[in-house]
């Protein structure tokens, strides 16, 4: 697994799922889109390089801007941190890993002249990307090696696709009303999934596609073993009521959440094929128990993502660890970033998105995306499996409110 009314920060429909509400470091939104947005998505995107999970905090007082988890890293970056584990005293080995990238450029997508735009996802070989595009009749966008491919249209509002694959089958879902319904793109063809409700946020290599199904933020997590086929749900664990499928390995592990309804905090869950699922144990950090796990990829046996932990046992009170685990012996380890999302590729570069700027994680080594045009605010939506390749836009403030260039990082 590696992404109606106008929207100026594709965070803002991603809001309610896993905080329901509480407050972090600030950060630059459009609030009267993501309260518009905010009862309708909440999904975690399964890029080229991983799922992000972005939540709604709080409106800062004075500033109409809304209060976003771990985006800004003014401090010099950390060198790595000792591995965690479930227990605290055994460490998770560190697999070698090349140097970091090197020659690494910048460059602003095309569309058509439309001047807000965002890249939601990227295939493993970084030929392709999704986005979208603002104050244009059809809002979808496709690129391929760096230029426009097609505009496939999806009916309903607020259409996005959240993942593509190297053949260039794309998926996605957009809002009949007030329920959402998902899609593919293949073939230049645009067609429904089978199923009503439902949200498409993955698809590997394969053409096997994961999801959800339900009302918003009721769901519960489901499947289609190709873009023909009938849903199938998979299965929650006892007590369990609530969960989705948010990305999806090459091997047809799934990865995704589960949770108990209410204010239960979501942790992580995967389904392995042809095995019983597990929920991810919930790591130990500097000898305090996380309350949850909520990953962002999947990628050649590791899950990465970020442990949350109560302050103080108040719920409304929370800190991040950003970790990534080994599925083969369950250990987790620390990542010198705290920032999300953490995209895997295949060779155990990580990229991160501190929204001063991306970083690629190298085993001790981070190397530093660059800027486009004196811009200083960045979400990342996409890593190449060879990690050469990365994807995002900016979130800096125009006259407008927040202006969005999608960009491309290419390195050598």
């Amino acid at each position: 697994m590696r992404g109606g009314d106008e929207m100026t920060d594709e965070h803002a429909v991603r809001l309610l799922r896993p905080l329901r509400g509480e407050p972090e470091e600030p950060s630059r939104i459009d609030v009267p889109r993501a309260m518009t947005e905010g009862r309708k998505r909440r999904a975690l995107r399964r890029w080229s390089g991983g799922v992000a999970l972005i939540a709604l905090t709080s409106v800062t007082a004075g500033g109409g801007t809304l209060a976003m988890s771990a985006l800004r890293d003014e401090a010099p970056l950390p060198a790595p941190t000792t591995a965690v584990s479930v227990t605290p005293s055994v460490a998770a080995a560190v697999p070698a890993v090349p140097a970091g990238p090197s020659g690494c450029e910048v460059a602003r997508l095309p569309t058509d002249g439309v001047k807000k735009a965002l890249v939601t996802a990227g295939d493993p070989s970084g030929r392709y990307l999704a986005g979208r595009v603002y104050q244009s009749s059809v809002s979808t966008i496709i690129w391929k090696d760096g230029k426009i491919f097609a505009r496939p249209r999806m009916t309903g509002g607020d259409p996005s696709y959240e993942d593509i694959n190297t053949s260039g089958v794309a998926v996605g879902s957009a809002f009949i009303g007030e329920r959402q319904q998902a899609y593919v793109f293949r073939d230049g063809r645009v067609t429904a999934l089978d199923g009503q409700r439902t949200r498409a946020n993955a698809i590997n290599e394969a053409g096997v596609i994961v999801g959800a199904m339900g009302e918003v933020l009721e769901t519960v997590p489901v499947r289609w073993s190709s873009p023909g086929a009938k849903m199938e749900r998979l299965p929650l664990p006892a007590g369990y009521v609530e969960g989705q499928a948010d990305g999806i390995a090459e091997n047809g592990t799934v990865v995704g959440s589960i949770s108990k309804g209410g204010t239960d905090v979501p942790t992580a869950y995967l389904w392995p094929p042809g095995g019983a699922g597990y929920a991810m144990p919930l790591p130990t950090v500097k000898g305090v128990k996380a309350s949850g796990f909520w990953a962002e990829s999947i990628n050649d046996g590791w899950v990465a993502g970020r442990a949350v932990f109560e302050e103080d046992g108040k719920r409304g009170s929370r800190r991040f660890e950003s970790l990534r685990y080994r599925i083969a012996d369950r250990t987790y380890q620390s990542l010198p970033v705290n920032s999300y999302p953490a995209l895997l590729a295949d060779n155990g570069w990580i990229l991160m998105g501190p929204q001063a700027g991306p970083v690629v994680i190298a085993g001790s080594g981070v190397t530093e995306l660059p800027r486009y045009a004196r811009l200083k605010e960045y979400v990342i939506s996409s890593f190449s499996a060879d990690g050469r390749v990365a994807a995002g836009y900016t979130t800096d403030l125009d006259d407008e409110g927040v202006g969005n260039e999608p960009l491309l990082w290419t390195c050598r």
